[in-house]
């Protein structure tokens, strides 16, 4: 794919297309928001899976292997963009002004981690 043909590639579209439908919750809202969290969390865990082995067991870090997880980590995330009606950019700037906030110098501080707001 050239740079030009993924600037103009439709993600989001992409994704939706891809999107396994349910036999039991077949065209449903909450069909699709169970598939998209069980997605992320069970491609999560096959990260936290490889980190595991590298810290326990000595094997050695896959940044191949780390980088594909978060493609499909990436997948799943968008799909639940789609169905909650946002995107990547209002996730990552509702993501900058809570953490701005819980950290208006720039920088992690233990208190305001551990004395935070829930």
């Amino acid at each position: 794919m050239t740079e030009q043909e993924y600037k103009e590639f439709n993600y989001p579209e992409f994704v939706d297309n891809l999107r396994a439908v349910s036999e039991i919750l077949p065209d449903s809202l909450a069909g699709d928001i169970l598939h998209s969290a069980v997605g992320i969390s069970g491609e999560a865990g096959e990260l936290l899976d490889h980190i595991k082995k590298v810290i326990w067991q000595g094997h050695c870090l896959s940044p191949n292997y780390v980088i594909k997880e978060l493609g499909d980590i990436l997948f799943y995330f968008q799909s639940m963009c789609n169905c909650v009606g946002t995107d990547i950019d209002e996730v990552r700037k509702l993501n900058i002004e809570k953490l701005t906030k819980r950290y208006p110098d720039g920088a992690f501080d233990k208190n305001r981690s551990i004395n935070r707001e829930m």
